[in-house]
């Protein structure tokens, strides 16, 4: 079907190559354990409510919204690289013309590790500050 010269025979073949089956809440269950963390610090430090991080660890096909993706990142003190990870498991990503998602990373290398923190430098900057 390709009409220039592809590796892969097949579309099926293609997805099955690189489709990535890890889905958000065994990652953040990967990382909770990893970190020596429970979800009753991930739900203070990310501003989460505790009933949402069970149902995305219970549930494989929650799908978060960037918002809780990125506070969930911040939770489990995640560093740019991680979160970057865990934001492409569940579809999004940092956007350089965002001055929001660029304080985000910069408090994750900068070791911030509760959403009430983000919010102080997010105001700084005039951005839309996270629920908690």
């Amino acid at each position: 079907m390709c009409q220039k010269k592809c590796e892969y025979k097949s579309l099926s073949e293609f997805i099955n190559k690189n489709f990535d089956k890890r889905k958000f809440g065994n990652i953040v269950n990967e990382y909770l354990y990893k970190k020596n963390m429970t979800t009753k610090e991930l739900s203070e430090n990310a501003g989460i409510d505790r009933k949402l991080i069970s149902k995305f660890i219970a549930d494989c096909n929650y799908h978060p919204s960037k918002e809780t993706a990125l506070a969930v990142c911040i939770g489990l003190k995640l560093n740019s690289r991680e979160a970057r990870e865990l934001l492409k498991i569940s579809g999004y990503t940092f956007s350089s013309n965002s001055q929001r998602d660029l304080t985000v990373i910069y408090a994750l290398d900068a070791g911030v590790s509760r959403v009430s923190e983000v919010n102080g430098l997010l105001e700084e900057v005039g951005e839309k500050l996270f629920k908690e």
